[in-house]
C-alpha cells in the first residue's frame, strides 16, 4: 500500500512538474510569438514609409521647380488653339512644347464639356474619364486660376506626372473643353524598385497605399501594390470619399492602428498621418494592412497543443503522431496521383504531335481523325481529373470573360470528336454577355456538358449549343433523363452502357453553387434533354 501511495505521489509530482514546465513555456513562446510579430509589422511599415517619404519628397521637390515652367507650356498650348480647332492634329504644338528636352516629357489633353478625353498626345488616356476631379476644376474656374496639380501616380503605369488644368471658352460657352497640359517625371526607378522590393519580400503585407493632401484637399492616392491595375472614373470618386473618411479617422493622432475580422481572416490595419520634409503644406496618410493569419494560426495551435498537452498528456502526444502519419500517407497518396497525371501528359502531347506530322506528310485520312479525337477525349479526361485533384489547393483567379467568345472556342475543340462519333454541334451564339468568372473553371462547365452530349446523344443527330444574353443552353437528342436532381451527385450516373465517373456534373454542380449560376435541366422523349445555366452579367458590361 504504502509503495502504491509513494508511486502514484511520484506521478503526480511528475505530470506537475510537466504541467507547470508545458504552462511556463507555453506563456514565454506565446509572448515571443506576438511580440516578434509586433516587431516585423512596425519594422515593414517604418521601411514603406521611410522609402516612401523619400520618393514623395523628391517629386515634390522637383514638382515646385517645374511647376512654373509647366505653366508657360500651358499658356503655349492655350495660345496655339486660340486659332485651331479642339479637334485638329497636336502634333506641331506638341513638337514646340518638347523641342528643348532630350525626350519628349510634355503631353497635351483635351476633354470634351463631360470631360472625357477625346483629343490628346498621350494615346493611352484617350476616352479617360476626368469627372472625379470635377470639384477641383470648378472652383479653379471661379477662383480664375490655371490649376497645377502636385505629382500624380499614372493611373496604369509607373509613371508620375503633373496636369495643368483650365476651362476652355468656345462659341460663346464658358466651359466648352478643359485643356491640360502634363510634365512626366523620370528617373524615379530607384525610388520604385525599393519600395517594391520591400513589398514583394513580406508576403503577410495585404495592401499598402499613401494618401496625400494639399493644404485642405484630397490630392490623389498612391497605390504601391499593384500599379497596374486600372481605376475607373467611379473607383477614383470612392477613393477620393475614402480619403476624406481617413482624414478625420486620424485628427490630431499621428499613428492609429485598427483590428478586424474578414471572411474569418484576421487583419490589422495601421494609419499614420505625416508631412512631406521641406514642404510642410502637403501630408501623407499611409495605410497599411497586415494579414494576420499567420500569427492566429501560430497562436491558434499552440492554445490547441497546450490544452491537449494538459489534458491528455502523453496519449495525446501518441494521437497527434498518429495524426501525422495518416496525412504523411494521404500527402503521399496525393503526390503519386499528381505524379501519374504528370505522367500521362507527356505520351499525351506526343502522340498529339506524331498524328500531326502523319497528318502533314501523308495528308488527313479517317485513322488521324480518330487518333485526333480519341486523344482529345484523353486530355478532356484528364483536364478533368487534374482539376479535381487541385481545386481545393489552387485559388482560380476569375476574370472578365465573354461567355459566347468561351462557348465558341471549346465548341472548335470539341467538333472533331463529335464528327468521329457520327454527331455535329451546332451553334447559335449572341456575343452581349460579359461574366466575371474564373476561366478554367468556366472551361471546365463548358467542357463537360459538351462530353457528356457527345456520350449520351443518338448517332447522326444533332447538338445545338446556344448563348441567348447570359443564359447557355445545351441541347441534344438521347435517353431522356430519369432524375434530372440524381445525375448533380458525385458518382450518380444513370446509362452505365457508356463510359465515365459520375464526376462531371458533380464538378459543374460545384462551379454553377460559387458563381451563383442557376442550374435547370428539361428532357423528355419527344423534345430531348436540354440542360440550361444562368450566369449572372458583369454589371455594365452591356453598356
Amino acid at each position: 500500500m504504502m509503495k502504491n501511495v509513494k508511486l502514484s505521489s511520484f506521478i503526480f509530482i511528475l505530470i506537475a512538474l510537466f504541467l507547470l514546465a508545458d504552462f511556463i513555456g507555453y506563456r514565454l513562446l506565446y509572448k515571443q510569438i506576438v511580440e516578434n510579430h509586433e516587431k516585423d509589422t512596425k519594422l515593414l511599415f517604418y521601411q514603406l514609409q521611410t522609402e516612401t517619404s523619400a520618393l514623395l519628397t523628391k517629386l515634390f521637390i522637383r514638382y515646385e521647380r517645374q511647376k512654373e515652367k509647366l505653366l508657360q507650356k500651358h499658356r503655349s498650348v492655350e495660345t496655339y488653339l486660340e486659332s485651331h480647332d479642339l479637334n485638329t492634329s497636336l502634333n506641331e504644338i506638341y513638337a514646340f512644347i518638347n523641342e528643348k528636352e532630350k525626350k519628349p516629357l510634355y503631353n497635351i489633353y483635351i476633354a470634351n464639356d463631360k470631360l472625357v478625353i477625346t483629343n490628346t498626345t498621350y494615346t493611352k488616356d484617350l476616352g479617360f474619364d476626368l469627372s472625379f476631379a470635377k470639384d477641383i476644376f470648378d472652383r479653379q474656374y471661379e477662383e480664375n486660376i490655371t490649376g497645377v496639380s502636385t505629382p500624380i501616380r499614372e493611373n496604369k503605369g509607373e509613371r508620375f506626372f503633373s496636369y495643368t488644368s483650365e476651362y476652355l471658352t468656345r462659341n460663346g460657352k464658358q466651359k466648352a473643353a478643359l485643356l491640360q497640359v502634363s510634365y512626366t517625371y523620370d528617373n524615379l526607378g530607384r525610388e520604385l524598385k525599393a519600395i517594391e522590393e520591400i513589398i514583394k519580400q513580406n508576403t503577410f503585407l495585404k495592401s499598402a497605399y499613401a494618401f496625400c493632401y494639399g493644404n485642405e484637399d484630397f490630392v490623389y492616392e498612391f497605390l504601391f501594390m499593384d500599379p497596374s491595375y486600372h481605376r475607373s472614373s467611379s473607383e477614383l470618386i470612392a477613393i477620393k470619399q475614402r480619403a476624406g473618411k481617413l482624414l478625420k479617422i486620424m485628427q490630431d493622432n499621428q499613428i492609429v492602428e485598427k483590428c478586424h475580422v474578414q471572411n474569418g481572416i484576421h487583419y490589422k490595419e495601421i494609419y499614420m498621418l505625416t508631412t512631406i520634409p521641406l514642404s510642410s503644406k502637403f501630408r501623407i496618410i499611409y495605410t497599411i494592412t497586415f494579414d494576420e493569419s499567420v500569427l492566429y494560426k501560430k497562436l491558434f495551435w499552440l492554445n490547441l497543443i497546450m490544452l491537449m498537452l494538459a489534458i491528455l498528456g502523453v496519449i495525446s502526444i501518441l494521437f497527434i503522431a498518429k495524426i501525422r502519419r495518416k496525412e504523411q500517407r494521404l500527402s503521399e497518396q496525393d503526390s503519386f496521383v499528381q505524379s501519374a497525371m504528370h505522367e500521362m501528359k507527356t505520351p499525351l502531347s506526343i502522340i498529339t504531335l506524331n498524328n500531326e506530322l502523319r497528318a502533314m506528310e501523308y495528308g488527313s485520312d479517317s485513322y488521324t481523325k480518330e487518333i485526333d479525337s480519341a486523344v482529345k477525349t484523353l486530355r478532356n479526361s484528364y483536364e478533368t481529373m487534374s482539376f479535381i485533384i487541385t481545386k481545393n489547393s489552387v485559388d482560380y483567379s476569375q476574370e472578365r470573360l465573354n461567355l459566347a467568345h468561351i462557348v465558341k472556342e471549346r465548341v472548335d475543340f470539341f467538333q472533331s470528336i463529335a464528327m468521329a462519333n457520327d454527331k455535329r454541334i451546332m451553334t447559335e451564339l449572341d456575343e452581349s454577355c460579359y461574366i466575371h468568372i474564373s476561366y478554367i473553371e468556366l472551361v471546365r462547365l463548358i467542357d463537360n456538358n459538351l462530353s457528356n452530349a457527345i456520350k449520351y446523344s443518338e448517332r447522326d443527330s444533332t447538338i445545338m449549343v446556344t448563348v441567348s444574353g447570359c443564359t447557355l443552353l445545351f441541347h441534344n437528342y438521347g435517353d431522356p433523363i430519369k432524375n434530372t436532381y440524381h445525375i448533380f451527385e458525385k458518382y450518380a450516373r444513370e446509362n452505365r452502357t457508356v463510359g465515365g465517373y459520375g464526376l462531371g456534373l458533380s464538378i459543374i454542380k460545384e462551379i454553377a453553387d460559387k458563381y451563383d449560376i442557376v442550374i435547370s435541366v428539361h428532357s423528355d422523349e419527344k423534345e430531348g434533354t436540354t440542360f440550361r445555366y444562368t450566369f449572372r452579367s458583369e454589371e455594365g458590361a452591356n453598356t
